[in-house]
């Protein structure tokens, strides 16, 4: 009979919780945590971070079950109980096996990263510290449970002293070795090397970490086995008369030693070797944190409106002249007097035109603008939440621009706004862009003094380092290339390949995609 001083399970409610799943829960939010931080060093986004624990979890857990289930068919009468239901009634996954999991985990982290066009390297590094965490976390699921243990104390003296510990590892009579505590202390200095490796091994390689662990994982895990097995307990993973988890430990070292030798020969053919510190290092010295965009069709959706206002306005002076759709296109980046001026070589009614068409457009533009999908979400968190200095440089006139932003909920996300009347020249022209960089790297004096160490200002040089221009046309792109920044192209427009044949840096077709670039 097992002595118990902790309950594996309370209730809240009809609800029954396990603490093994507490332990696992707090080991994925731990090592999200850690990977998030850790990812924002590289240069990753933290939607990709999110989205890959999403899919991958789940993954994870469903093929630790099935590796347990796979060397235990002869336990499961039907495909209920594989899910854990027994007599009609949820029962809970009793068996999971950690190797499994890591394996199945692998598995979809490598697709995710193909299918998303991350770098697989950097992933796993952040994967594998993720793993131990899970492992040190998990191991005291085991405590509660009364698994894990080993052979009987002869000595017992200090473990008897622990209290309810002590108790818990009473089992069948006697005092019992914590190999669970073993493999956590053991797993928690394999996990504080790796972080030590991280910043202080020079010669370590981008993917390097996923060795370390594979190799940790079966150095440690051999010997906490051979303890257990000598408990007495009967070994439910078999691989004929091997240990499947013995088994499994010795192909993780061999697989942790070939990944380590192949990264280095065959396999860079696919992805070329890097120094995890030149990673760092680079990532350090191009940060963004610095974006101006354009207005119209990149945060706000005015193509309607600027549609209406043209035909509008050709009826009332051209009533003869019918808009094609290329000519309504095209009206989309340059100012009202380059659009005007080809329809009309008298000064003046250009005047009268671009008038008709601004009051039309004020007129209309509250019913037919709204920002764009995600536009409010990631302004708020790159200005408010990470310190972000966001500008909007405009072929609009500055109060059209301001009244747009108000209208759609962005105008406090934003530092500094130019418009057409605030340059000579305007797009391609870069004057407009340096203007809202020259402004956006001046020291704010309505912050508090915390928030002044981060926003210094800085020499030309290091900002435009640090900057990424956001549009919609081909001369937004031109402007931040003659600016000397990095670009990024919307591709939610109706004809984004006129903008990509001025190759862009960056590419994105929704806006929250500027999280992953800036590595938020």
């Amino acid at each position: 009979m097992l002595l118990s001083a902790f309950n594996s399970y309370f209730r809240i409610g009809n609800l029954t919780i396990h603490w093994y799943a507490i332990c696992i829960l707090i080991g994925v939010i731990i090592a999200v945590w850690l990977g998030l931080r850790e990812a924002k060093k590289l240069g990753i986004g933290s939607d990709v971070i999110y989205l890959g624990v999403l899919i991958t979890v789940p993954i994870a857990i469903v093929g630790a079950r099935l590796w347990y289930v796979l060397f235990n068919l002869k336990d499961f009468h039907n495909f209920g109980e594989v899910l854990g239901f027994k007599n009609g009634k949820f029962d809970g996954l009793s068996g999971l096996a950690i190797q499994g999991g890591v394996i199945f985990a692998l598995i979809t982290v490598y697709i995710y990263c193909k299918k998303r066009h991350v770098p697989l390297y950097m992933i796993i590094d952040l994967v594998a510290p993720g793993f131990l965490i899970g492992q040190i976390c998990g191991r005291w699921g085991n405590f509660f449970n009364q698994e894990l243990y080993g052979p009987i104390i002869q000595n017992p003296g200090f473990i008897s002293s622990l209290g309810p510990f002590g108790e818990q590892m009473y089992i069948h009579g006697a005092y019992r070795h914590p190999v669970f505590l073993y493999e956590s202390l053991l797993n928690l200095c394999g996990f504080v090397f790796m972080l030590i490796a991280r910043r202080k091994i020079k010669k370590l390689e981008s993917g390097d970490l996923m060795a370390v662990y594979l190799l940790w994982y079966g150095i440690v895990r051999i010997p906490c086995e051979v303890l257990r097995l000598n408990s007495g307990v009967q070994e439910p993973l078999m691989m004929g008369p091997i240990p499947a988890s013995i088994a499994t430990a010795v192909l993780f070292i061999v697989l942790g030693i070939s990944f380590f030798i192949l990264k280095r020969t065959i396999l860079t053919k696919f992805a070329p070797r890097r120094l995890y510190q030149d990673i760092l290092e680079e990532v350090r010295e191009n940060h963004i944190d610095t974006l101006i965009f354009d207005l119209d069709g990149t945060l706000l959706d005015t193509k309607e409106l600027i549609d209406h206002s043209f035909i509008e306005t050709f009826r009332h002076f051209r009533p003869d002249y019918e808009l094609s759709d290329g000519e309504l296109d095209s009206f989309f980046g340059p100012t009202l007097e380059e659009s005007f001026s080809k329809y009309s070589d008298d000064p003046k009614e250009v005047e009268e035109m671009i008038a008709y068409y601004r009051e039309y457009n004020f007129a209309h533009h509250d019913e037919l603008v709204m920002a764009f999908k995600g536009a409010r979400d990631v302004l708020r968190t790159l200005s408010k939440k990470k310190g972000y200095r966001i500008g909007v440089c405009s072929s609009k006139k500055r109060d059209l621009v301001i009244h747009g932003l108000e209208w759609c909920g962005l105008i406090d996300y934003v530092d500094v706004i130019v418009g057409s009347e605030d340059v000579v020249k305007h797009k391609p022209d870069p004057e407009g862009i340096l203007l809202a960089l020259k402004e956006l790297n001046a020291v704010d004096m309505d912050l508090d003094d915390q928030d002044k160490k981060k926003r210094f200002p800085r020499d030309e040089e290091v900002y435009l380092k640090h900057a990424l221009y956001i549009g919609d046309n081909k001369a937004d792109i031109d402007a931040a290339k003659a600016a000397g920044i990095r670009s990024c192209g919307v591709l939610y427009i109706k004809h984004p390949e006129v903008m990509l044949d001025a190759n862009p840096t960056f590419v994105i077709n929704k806006l929250t995609e500027l999280l992953n670039i800036c590595g938020e």
